[in-house]
């Protein structure tokens, strides 16, 4: 695998006072699922200054997804198809996508988690 990509990324309830939600930590041209994102995302690649979008939300699905080197987001029902895919909890934590399933307005999902200590 490649190295990551640490995406600072931003959300606002109004496209106007935005906070910091997390660096969602991607690979070159990999999309990011975003758990619980506001009605505004905007993001930024680590080198440069400014932010891209803002992104409004299209739909009231559970996930965002971000393409992130194309600045596209879409609301979705994520499918078998985004299992592997990194998600950006709100708080800054992310996994990536293990599980995801659906019946109606209910889901159960799993996110798998891994870190590293250097010495």
């Amino acid at each position: 695998m490649g190295e990551h990509v640490g995406w600072v990324v931003e959300g606002s309830k109004d496209g106007e006072r935005w906070r910091f939600l997390g660096k969602g930590w991607a690979l070159p041209g990999e999309p990011l699922l975003l758990h619980g994102a506001p009605r505004f995302v905007r993001y930024r690649h680590p080198d440069e200054r400014g932010f891209r979008g803002p992104l409004e939300r299209t739909g009231d699905e559970p996930m965002t997804m971000l393409r992130l080197d194309q600045g596209v987001r879409e609301e979705l029902w994520p499918t078998e198809r985004h299992v592997g895919l990194p998600v950006l909890l709100a708080g800054g934590e992310v996994g990536r996508l293990l599980r995801f399933e659906h019946q109606g307005d209910t889901w159960t999902w799993a996110l798998e988690f891994r870190g590293s200590r250097h010495a």
